[in-house]
């Protein structure tokens, strides 16, 4: 008899919790795992499934934001989802879903009941009594589940420091992908950007978490050629081709990227694409990779950009740290400083040795450390345990 596993996850959108759903349903057993996975309906998530044959449940009351007529549907179709599936295994992923769907579990009495921790809900930019709150909710949630992973030893860190389960039950899984298709010049074709021309990019949704204004407030540094650069400031760019800057992801700043570009005159140099679902084929683009979130869980922008090749300039936050090799695969700096940012981008502007070497080092470490083909295997034998 096969295992039922069914994974819930709260929105269907691309996202890298939405994207660790799909390769695991999609390199799962046939022959050993029956496979199912609940979400949002209108997402990307639904059209991946649905050509791996993968059964998709659509639970319209999951929302990103709390919702108490919202959030009480999800729970009543999840728990009644789960007292008729007969479900052997619910893997919950992302915050919302990590609630609910554990809550529904519970009280649908499945006998193995796992949460992926693909970054906390409860940070310092909190307040202290929504983070109590929060904190309050992940215990109740980290009580009843059989086994809580973590995709950074950041992530685990943290959860046994706010004490949300015991340490028996915290496992460490690397999020893993598969090396993206190689299809240079997608980006410069389409934007008209010659082969000798930089390309800084940045694959983000448009939100706060993501720091997105940083990387404009970079762009218009680095173009208008008033850099600080090794103490001095000094055109950082002479003697190169022109420098673009990409954002690749859409949400709910796009109005104010879009006023900062026409303000500070970068259009032309700086674009905004929306969201693009073959955005690991695009990085191929980049001449460097940049992410400056104020926090992360591990992101799998980072690892597709160092499958890709691609040297990283990023925030040293949450499990960043675990996957960018600093001076050796790129450079941590500290979450927002502009200055650092400047430096580092500086530094792989004028420089193309060390931006191939930098690259290079970067595939190899993703290759070595998080390759689907690991993550897969663990999970596998987190299922059969």
């Amino acid at each position: 008899m096969k295992t039922k596993i069914l994974h819930i996850v709260t929105l269907s959108e691309i996202g890298g919790a939405q994207k660790i759903v799909f390769h695991l349903a999609a390199e799962s057993d046939r022959n050993i795992f029956e496979i199912a996975v609940a979400c949002a309906p209108g997402g990307e998530l639904v059209g991946w499934l649905s050509k791996i044959d993968v059964r998709v449940i659509k639970i319209p009351g999951l929302k990103r934001n709390i919702s108490l007529f919202h959030d009480l549907s999800a729970f009543w179709q999840l728990y009644l989802l789960l007292r008729k599936g007969s479900y052997d295994i619910v893997h919950c992923h992302s915050s919302k879903a990590g609630i609910l769907g554990r809550l529904a579990a519970r009280l649908a009495k499945v006998s193995k009941i796992y949460f992926t921790v693909h970054g906390w809900s409860i940070n310092e930019y909190q307040s202290l009594p929504i983070r109590y709150f929060y904190t309050l909710i992940e215990k109740i949630a980290g009580a009843i589940s059989t086994k809580i992973i973590c995709v950074s030893q950041d992530c685990l860190s943290n959860g046994l420091k706010l004490k949300i389960a015991s340490q028996k039950k915290f496992v460490l899984i690397y999020n893993g992908l598969p090396e993206p298709e190689k299809r240079n010049n997608l980006i410069r074709k389409e934007l008209n950007i010659g082969k000798e021309d930089l390309v800084f990019g940045m694959v983000a949704r448009l939100a706060p978490p993501k720091d997105t204004m940083l990387f404009l407030k970079l762009a218009e540094r680095m173009i208008n050629n008033r850099g600080s650069f090794a103490g001095k400031t000094r055109d950082i760019t002479r003697g190169m081709g022109k420098i673009y800057f990409v954002l690749i992801g859409e949400g709910p700043l796009r109005a104010a990227c879009q006023a900062f570009i026409k303000d500070k005159g970068l259009a032309g140099h700086v674009f905004l694409l929306g969201t693009r679902e073959n955005a690991a084929e695009l990085v191929h683009d980049f001449d460097v990779f940049t992410l400056f979130s104020r926090w992360e869980g591990l992101p799998l922008t980072i690892i597709e950009a160092m499958l890709a090749g691609r040297p990283v300039v990023a925030s040293a936050v949450g499990g960043v740290g675990e996957l960018v090799a600093h001076g050796e695969t790129g450079y941590l700096i500290e979450q927002g400083n502009l200055a650092e940012a400047v430096e580092a981008l500086g530094k792989l502007a004028e420089n193309k040795e060390l931006r191939l070497s930098m690259g290079e080092a970067g595939r190899r470490r993703a290759l070595e450390c998080f390759s689907l083909e690991t993550m897969a295997g663990k999970y596998r034998e987190l299922y059969l345990s």
